[in-house]
């Protein structure tokens, strides 16, 4: 048995013993806690298997594989000391999706982190996976940051009406090969989080910034369609250089069976193709809506059926969610005229609607399908067929704790 198969077996014998592990409804993993209550070992896990069909072709045109194979270990430590690792087994490899430890500050109302985590940007990009109501972001998560390593300070306001994220960090992730630091920011404001009987209580607004300067090869870089197939392909021989800036605008709300959430991007990237740079710029927009046609709340922690559906004796319905979400991806002229992107690939923008119709089992388990169609503003070629458009179908079976 090698090192890591000994730790984990070691806590699962831990866990599995302790007096108190036991899964709770504000934890959503076992834990073991002291005896004096002022530490404590969380076990968490995201298990996804997704597949597709698209259009023909496409290569493949029809694909099911495993996304995310990703147990979860976090915990505290005298009561302010905190960790989190995440590694992800994937059909790809295995990646180091989190890790990093942090301590509370300012009287617990914040917490410093150093280490791999997700950069403070987007508002798909850092809520949390388990319950997103489709297999995919939208289409514009591709130009947000993921995971980076850095200083990171998460917080809030006494009052809970305001909260906020800052990070640095290297931007090692994005193959950046620039010294520089990446800075990051983000602010989001609950102005009704102190009204309890308020259908606005849960109404969020937010806004985000990135600055940086990035250096690496985007030859095999592509802008792609809200399936995640490649539309505009960079040339070869073009390369990321120079400076990147983002801001993003974000809004959310939720009551009772609704929730809804949108968000626009701006982009601007410095790129170089033989000659000198050009600042290219990219922007975007989505709105996406959802309600629980079962009855049940929803929220940016899920929906917990109130008839969970037991697959072992088939009794219980679970909840049932329908999803639609509209977005545009609007892409620099520049790709085009500096010879940036490949010959017939370019297209000025691309509009996309998805419609996704969601079973929650129960707590743990989620089946989830949606029709997602693209549309081009200029035709693209697609193994030598030119397009306007093109469709997928889309489902996935995930299971979490």
């Amino acid at each position: 048995m090698n090192g890591m198969s000994a730790i984990y077996s070691s806590m699962a014998i831990v866990l599995a013993t302790a007096t108190h592990a036991e899964a709770s409804q504000d934890v959503p993993g076992p834990r073991w806690v002291s005896a004096d209550g002022r530490s404590e070992l969380i076990l968490e896990g995201l298990f996804q298997v997704n597949g597709m069909l698209v259009d023909e072709g496409r290569s493949p045109r029809a694909n099911l594989g495993l996304q995310r194979m990703r147990p979860e270990l976090a915990g505290r430590l005298l009561d302010s000391l905190h960790f989190r690792v995440e590694p992800n087994f994937a059909a790809e490899g295995v990646e180091l999706e989190e890790a990093w430890i942090g301590m509370e500050v300012r009287s617990s109302r914040a917490l410093l982190m150093a280490g791999r985590m997700k950069v403070p940007f987007g508002l798909e990009e850092v809520r949390s996976r388990r319950h997103i109501n489709f297999t995919r972001f939208s289409i514009l998560n591709q130009f947000s940051p993921a995971e980076e390593h850095g200083l990171f300070l998460n917080g809030k306001s006494d009052s809970g009406r305001l909260e906020y994220g800052v990070s640095a960090t290297d931007g090692v992730e994005s193959g950046d090969s620039d010294t520089s630091v990446n800075l990051a920011g983000r602010i989001m404001l609950h102005p009704r989080a102190q009204e309890a009987t308020s259908g606005w209580r849960n109404l969020q607004l937010g806004f985000a910034a990135t600055t940086g300067s990035l250096n690496a090869d985007a030859g095999d870089l592509s802008v792609q369609n809200a399936a995640g197939r490649d539309v505009i392909q960079m040339a070869g021989g073009v390369r990321i250089d120079g400076n990147r800036t983002r801001l993003g605008f974000e809004a959310a709300w939720f009551d009772g069976p609704w929730f809804v959430q949108a968000e626009h991007m701006l982009v601007e990237q410095g790129m170089r193709a033989g000659g000198g740079a050009e600042d290219v710029g990219f922007s975007g927009s989505y709105l996406e809506v959802a309600r629980v046609l079962t009855g049940e709340s929803k929220s940016f922690k899920g929906v917990t059926p109130d008839q969970s559906f037991d697959p072992a004796t088939g009794n219980g319905r679970g909840a049932w969610i329908l999803a639609a979400r509209i977005s545009e991806l609007r892409s620099d002229q520049l790709l085009q005229s500096g010879g940036l992107a490949e010959a017939g690939t370019y297209t000025s923008s691309i509009r996309n609607l998805s419609l996704g119709l969601n079973w929650v089992m129960n707590r743990h388990m989620i089946l989830r399908q949606a029709l997602v169609r693209s549309v081009y503003s200029d035709d693209v070629f697609v193994d030598g067929e030119a397009r306007s458009g093109e469709s997928a179908l889309m489902f996935g079976l995930q299971l979490h704790f």
